[in-house]
Order: C-alpha cells, then structure tokens, then sequence
C-alpha cells in the first residue's frame, strides 16, 4: 500500500462510547452522551476537500463504529483521503464496512479487545467473526489489548485464546493515572520485562502485515517497548503540528494538537495552516510527536516524565 497524503489529522469523531473501561481517560458523562453529528457526510468531505490537501484521518473517540451513518461517511471520506480506524469493532456497521470500504484507501485498523467489556457485555465470538471478515478483505488490522497489571499477568492465557482463534494480541503499554499510579512508571520491573516479550512475539506475528503497509502505523504499538522507562518530552523540538498535522475535534475544530491554539474548523471551511514547523509547545501523544517533530527528542528520567493528553488509540482504544 503506498500512501500519498499531504496533511495528517487526529480526528475525534465523538465522546460517546458503548464500554466503560475503568483506564478510559473520557469521563463518563460523555462515554454516556447521545452520539452528536455536527455535519453531514457530504458536508465533512467539503470541508476537508476545502483544505486543497489530501489526507490522513486518523478517526477515533469515543467509539466511531457508534457515530450516525459511520460507513457513509467512510465512504464518502475515502474516495479521496486515507482512513485509519480506532474501533472496539462491537456495533454490526463494521460488517458492513467491510463490505463497502475499499481497503486500498484505509491504512489500518486498530481493532481494541478491551477484555473486561468484552467479556460482560460483548461477544469474544462477534469481535473474532468481524476481525475475520476485514481480514478477508485485505484490511490490514491490528488487534491491541490495554496493559493493566492484571492483564500483564493474564496475557498468556488470553493470548494464546485468540490464538486459538487465529488472532494475535499487540500489547499496549498503559500512559496515565490508573487506579491512583501514573503508568508506565508504575509498573514492576518483571512486569515491564514481560511486556517487552509481549511485544517481541507482537512483532514477528504482524511482520506480513507491517509489510504490506507501505509505512508504520503512526499509532505503532509494536514500538511501545519504548516508553517503559520514561515517555519523551518533545517540547522545544520544531514539530510539524498545525502545518501538516492537526487534532480534530468532533464539532470540527482544528487544533495544534494539545495547546489551546486553534487553526480554524473542518466544516466551517476556514483551516489557516502553519507556514513551516514551530517549536513544541505542550504535551500531546508520543506517537505524533515522534513523527513530527525534526529532530531527535530528549528522553526524561524514569519517573520525571509530565502527564499529557492521551490521543486513541490512546487509551480511547488507543480505544
């Protein structure tokens, strides 16, 4: 797959979700909100076609597969632009996707487990079964699961389940407050060293499909063995933010990805881009920061490094 995409976004699509995982950094009242459209299919693909770029959407939450008339806007979305795709996969419109998409314009899917939800209130079965279908359709998909202590220490066992259902597990290592400790800090050191071997048998699993990509995910958790001893502080470095990457939020804002400066709205049709690369000047995600920024980064001490706002396939996924 050969990518050709001028700007990159991390697009919100909604807070809403249908799980409530204990690690999710969205608090309830909106996990719980009435999923909004603040436009239409055909009245996003204007805003954006607006820009004069082509584009890289990284569309995450909340839960996308959840948003009103989530495939159409897909469709619409990627005649033009390349998707990617942070989904828990637990509403029956990824069937349906599957089937509508073309995979040649969706770089990945980053398909969430989420053990706990799935297993109070969602099938293992249905999440198995969708995974399947996109395969068949050559999506590439990428099947992440959230660290928490415990599931460090049941990782075996739910691995080698989803083995047995021809699926393989990325681990992903946890980046904030969970129950009072700030991760990855907070892990033990046999805990982050069985991580690492996680994440080692991670990568010689997804190597075919890492293939066939053209380039790395951008949300690369076969990487997060790096942030175990400490997550990088990109500030000061010159980053390409708010010239050819942006946050969208879900009413269409366009951001600097984590400061307060805004750069218009998707819908509204009225993005005015940075110039050039500027330096760095807030925390956001590690995985855009290390793609957009110029020059090498500072690692900080084990335990010296600053909280930031996660991004999703954050702890949204990054659902």
């Amino acid at each position: 797959m050969r990518l050709n995409y001028e700007m990159e976004a991390d697009w919100a699509l909604l807070n809403a979700c249908d799980f409530r995982c204990e690690y999710c950094f969205v608090a309830p009242d909106l996990l719980g909100s009435k999923p909004t459209t603040w436009g239409t299919p055909a009245q996003w693909v204007e805003g954006f076609q607006a820009t004069g770029k082509t584009w890289l959407l990284h569309i995450t939450g909340g839960e996308p597969s959840i948003y009103p008339g989530f495939v159409d806007l897909c469709e619409q979305l990627s005649r033009k632009h390349y998707l990617s795709i942070n989904s828990n996969l637990s509403h029956r419109c990824i069937e349906t996707f599957a089937e509508r998409i073309d995979p040649a314009r969706v770089h990945y899917i980053n398909a969430a487990v989420h053990y706990d939800e799935r297993l109070s209130k969602a099938s293992l079965d249905a999440f198995s079964e969708r995974v399947h279908k996109l395969q068949a359709r050559q999506f590439n998909v990428l099947v992440s699961m959230v660290m928490t202590p415990r599931m460090v220490s049941l990782f075996p066992e739910v691995s080698n389940d989803f083995e047995s259902r021809s699926l393989f597990l990325i681990p992903k290592v946890m980046r904030d407050m969970y129950q009072g400790k700030r991760y990855p800090a907070a892990y033990s050191a046999d805990q982050k060293a069985l991580i690492s071997e996680y994440l080692a048998k991670a990568e010689e699993k997804y190597a075919p499909v890492l293939a066939r990509m053209g380039e790395p995910p951008t949300i690369d958790l076969r990487a997060d063995g790096r942030f175990l001893d400490g997550i990088a502080d990109y500030r000061g470095r010159r980053c390409g933010s708010g010239h050819n990457f942006v946050r969208i939020d879900p009413d269409g804002t366009a951001v600097r990805c984590g400061s307060t400066k805004r750069l218009g709205n998707i819908l509204l049709k009225n993005i005015k881009l940075l110039p050039s690369p500027t330096e760095c000047d807030t925390d956001y995600c590690p995985y855009f920061c290390e793609k957009y920024t110029s020059q090498p980064s500072v690692q900080m001490p084990k335990g010296a490094f600053t909280s930031f706002i996660s991004s999703l396939f954050h702890h949204r996924g990054e659902s």
